[in-house]
């Protein structure tokens, strides 16, 4: 059905689009055509007020200006309002003309003049807006089929050979965990579990109560089908085609009505659930290069699982924070602070408070790592991460040694030993609430969708291990950090575990059978023969769905708790199986990775060697300390960043930068055929996936990070561009001379194509609805915050220090001359018991012992400059000249504008830049900021296929 479906609404989409582009050669044929009637007949014609008439009248009709009987002007009837009053006035002017000879020939032939550019700016918007429809057209013909001419086979053999390996060995090397089940010791896992939470003790302990009460929640909220719907769309999980038709789904309440009722009916049926005889697989290859492996169920069947995902991760989420916030069973970071010492704090320098300080800032963020290592929780929660937006991979497969990681893992600590015990009784659970169709509107409660961006989070993270990096290596003159990565997560999860952590937590039977079923599929690929039986899955979760993630984060919650007891209350900053850990404090993190290290030989779960690594960094650059062998060998690594030991700063690696260059060459190749998918591809990759895996320009990097970028995709477009790479990529006559950037080439291969010359650079990078090709600059943005970013973060840090000994004696003088106020403090009339340290004010180091958890209130005191360091950099503001802002100004009334629009203030920093980068040029040629007259092109037909996915050559 969807497949038909889908297809049907691509043929409508692609007929409305020939549509729009058969009428617009009609119009631009009929205007060509009348232009030249109009120039002929000016040949024969020297008087300047009859050529005046006919121009007049001529342009009138190439513009459909529309007059009544006696040949006047019918306001606001015409797509130019300013032509048309031109028109008017000239009228008027041509009427004196006849009987005023002051009105001179030179006069007569400005105006013309003004016409016959009026003339040749439509012609030029009509070229334009043509070879716009030469690169649609030329588009859905490559999308169709591409061309297979002989410089493709010479130009790809060998790669399209490499890639087919490369996807047949992550086949097989999937079908080799998956299809096997995991070895884990049962006994074992319960023993560990069991420790964990205290359900051994004889005592009622704070984290037993604490898991007595998770295993009693229920969820109780319903999630709007409509918004299930949307969520769905924002996975992976569903082909360009599946994605369509739930689109027209979502808009119809009809539907809608109908698709509740089937899921209810489901749902009422959930222990005679099944996949069916079999669910096809797919493999598909990511930006990142590697192949994810996933499932096409039919629509109903994601639809169903996708509400039940969102039920549970609602019902987790919850269950989780209450569980963190039970009184005693979390430990907080927030470590107490001796009596005594208050008590003295007190006397010398008056009431203090710990709200505002480093510690309540690394408390919010603990959180929201938190926050980010469990499920969503929300039923408008949707992931909207940009098209590009993945992380780098290291490796492009599994790993084909999955033993190494075994060993890996073993050697970081020994099998904890078997302890006898036992799971409570089960407990029952409560049915699922019932699906209802629910426009959002109707929900009180519930707002806008909120959007999901795993790589913001990601790179909040990074910033904030930067800073503490700067912070301790400066006043506790050293930090130990480690970054890991578990093997393969979805892949290699073991159902024993996943199933008896639910179990733990009070899943009932009726579930438990479900989430059985669920994860034992039967699979079969696409591409196997149709007699090929198949093959159920023994071994780890279906990707993409929200169900693998609650099995997921219900296992990693545990780590997390490990974690946190065994530290004291640090906490492991995960993002899903993705995890950092730091302290000052060399054997805390020993500690914390001994954690790690038991629960992953109790879950029968491995660690990615090569996606692990430890620094101990000191203040000193030339100092190395040692760093425990149980700890990760191995570099810091994110997206492109690599961590330095010697500068403690995240610094490019360009050598994994240049095998993705490689690949960006490669995959512009396969799409050099169409120049819109060239330019898509191209906004993805080099745009996007460079830029959001070099991290965000913050002050914690400095300026040195946004020259790197810089120079960096100055590297990149130079290298792709080069002479030899330009030739190959457009593989038509000698039109690679002069190419260093893709603008060149892209003007070089219309110019080939289309014979179109001295194309202007609007055309390239003004937004689609202003009839531009929206190629995007990885330029712009950076160069914005170069001049706001924080030059060098560590100076900073020495304000700070020279402020604190500032404000120490400022205190010291104010307590000398007895301006101490002890009002409001818990014993205003303690005293210290010496007299000396009644007369003596505190030492410096005691006044600066607690400076990391108290709040000192002083100009550029600490918890300044650590907000300061994490702060990402303002965009430097950009004025518009005249020409520029009258242009905006006239797009007023013209709507589904996106990008470049009529509030100036309004227009996302980038787009300011590039309308008044490009935006004079294009009001000089075309007159306006619309290089395309609004209703010429199928903008909005263009934009809908343009919401395909790139695919990616292997």
């Amino acid at each position: 059905m969807a497949s038909s479906s889908g297809s049907v609404f691509s043929e409508t989409l692609q007929e409305i689009i020939n549509a729009k582009l058969e009428e617009l050669s009609k119009r631009r044929s009929d205007f060509e055509s009348t232009k030249a009637d109009i120039i002929s007949a000016l040949e024969n014609e020297n008087r300047p007020t009859e050529r005046l008439g006919l121009l007049s009248r001529g342009v009138k009709t190439c513009f459909g200006v529309k007059t009544n009987q006696f040949g006047q002007i019918i306001s606001d009837q015409s797509r130019d309002p300013d032509l048309e009053l031109e028109l008017k006035y000239l009228d008027r002017f041509l009427t004196q003309s006849k009987y005023d000879p002051s009105v001179s020939s030179e006069l007569m032939r400005t105006w013309e003049e003004s016409l016959f550019r009026h003339l040749d700016t439509q012609s030029l918007k009509f070229q334009y807006a043509s070879l716009y429809a030469q690169l649609v057209t030329e588009w859905l013909s490559t999308e169709k089929s591409k061309a297979n001419a002989g410089d493709d086979v010479a130009m790809m053999e060998g790669f399209e050979d490499v890639a087919d390996t490369m996807k047949q060995d992550a086949r097989r090397d999937w079908e080799k965990v998956v299809f096997e089940p995991a070895n884990v010791n049962d006994d074992g896992l319960r023993a560990y579990l069991n420790h964990m939470f205290g359900l051994r003790s004889s005592e009622k302990t704070a984290k037993a109560m604490a898991l007595q009460q998770f295993r009693t929640r229920v969820a109780d909220s319903v999630p709007p089908l409509q918004w299930v719907a949307d969520g769905l769309l924002s996975s992976d999980l569903l082909t360009d085609e599946k994605r369509e038709v739930l689109r027209n789904f979502k808009n119809n309440p009809i539907i809608l009505a109908e698709v509740a009722d089937v899921l209810n009916m489901r749902l009422a049926a959930l222990e005679t659930w099944s996949w069916g005889p079999s669910v096809p697989l797919e493999q598909r290859r990511k930006i990142s290069g590697i192949y994810n492996v996933l499932m096409h169920e039919d629509l109903l069947q994601a639809l169903f699982l996708h509400y039940l995902g969102v039920k549970w991760s609602m019902f987790l989420k919850s269950a989780f924070e209450d569980f963190r916030n039970f009184p005693g069973a979390w430990k907080s970071s927030f470590k107490d602070i001796p009596k005594m010492d208050m008590q003295r704090r007190g006397y010398y320098l008056g009431g203090e408070n710990r709200k505002r300080c480093v510690q309540a800032i690394r408390d919010r963020d603990l959180s929201q790592s938190l926050l980010h290592g469990q499920p969503d929780g929300k039923d408008t929660q949707q992931n909207e991460s940009l098209e590009g937006e993945e992380e780098v991979e290291f490796r492009t497969n599994i790993d084909r040694d999955n033993n190494k990681a075994v060993r890996y893992a073993q050697q970081q600590g020994p099998l904890m030993q078997q302890r006898q015990g036992h799971l409570m009784a089960q407990r029952a659970g409560r049915g699922m609430a019932p699906v209802n169709y629910m426009k959002p509107d109707d929900d009180e409660e519930d707002g806008e969708p909120e959007a999901k961006r795993p790589m913001e989070a990601k790179q909040r993270l990074i910033r904030l291990l930067s800073t503490e990096i700067a912070v301790n290596t400066k006043l506790n003159g050293e930090i130990t950090a480690f970054h890991s990565m578990f093997e393969s997560w979805n892949s290699l999860l073991p159902h024993t575990s996943m199933l008896t952590v639910m179990l733990l937590f009070g899943v009932s039977k009726t579930w438990i059978g479900f989430f059985t079923k669920f994860l034992k599929a039967p699979l079969k690929f696409l591409e196997d023969e149709p007699s090929a039986a198949p093959r159920t899955r023994c071994r780890g979760t279906p990707a993409s769905h929200v169900l693998s993630d609650i099995f997921g984060e219900s296992m990693l919650f545990c780590l997390d708790f490990a974690v946190n007891q065994s530290t004291g209350g640090s906490v492991l900053f995960r993002m899903h199986d993705d995890f950092w850990f730091w302290s000052r404090d060399h054997s805390v993190a020993v500690t914390a990775w001994k954690s790690v290290s038991d629960f992953v030989n109790a879950t029968g779960t491995y660690i990615s060697p090569s996606k692990s690594g430890t620094v101990r960094i000191s203040r000193e650059s030339t100092v190395s300390l040692d760093i425990d062998r149980s700890l990760p060998e191995g570099d810091i690594r994110w997206g492109f960043l690599k961590l330095s030991t010697q500068t403690g700063r995240f610094e490019i690696d360009q050598t994994i930068v240049d095998k993705h260059v490689t690949d960006l060459r490669k995959q512009l190749y396969d799409k050099r055929k169409s120049i819109i998918s060239f330019i898509q591809a191209w906004n993805t990759y080099a745009a996007t996936f460079f830029t959001s895996n070099f991290g965000k320009p913050a002050n914690c990097f400095g300026q040195d990070h946004v020259d790197q970028m810089l120079a960096t995709h100055q590297r990149i477009q130079r290298e792709v561009f080069s002479p030899s790479s330009s030739a190959s990529l457009i593989g038509e006559g000698n039109t690679s001379e002069g190419v260093s950037s893709v603008v060149d080439y892209l003007k070089k291969l219309m110019a080939e194509r289309f014979g179109v010359s001295d194309i202007p650079d609007a055309y390239l990078f003004f937004p689609i609805e202003l009839g531009g090709l929206d190629l995007k600059s990885p330029f712009i943005s950076i160069l914005q915050v170069r001049n706001t970013v924080l030059p060098d973060p560590t100076r900073i840090l020495d304000t700070f220090l020279e402020a604190e000994r500032d404000n120490y004696n400022v205190r010291k003088a104010a307590f000398d001359k007895g301006w101490v106020h002890h009002q409001g403090l818990d014993n205003p009339n303690w005293q210290p018991e010496s007299q000396r340290d009644r007369e003596t004010f505190m030492s410096f180091d005691e006044f600066a012992r607690y400076r990391q958890d108290m709040n000192y209130n002083f100009h550029n005191d600490l918890e300044k400059v650590y907000k300061k360091l994490l702060e990402l950099p303002s965009e430097e503001g950009i004025i518009g000249c005249s020409k520029v802002t009258n242009g905006i100004q006239a797009l007023s009334g013209q709507g589904n504008l996106k990008g470049i629009h009529h509030n100036w203030h309004g227009m996302d920093p980038y787009w300011r830049w590039i309308a008044q980068l490009h935006g004079p040029e294009a009001m000089d040629r075309f007159g306006g900021l619309n290089i395309v007259e609004p209703g010429l092109l199928p903008i909005g037909m263009v934009s809908i296929f343009r919401d395909k996915r790139v695919k990616w050559q292997g």
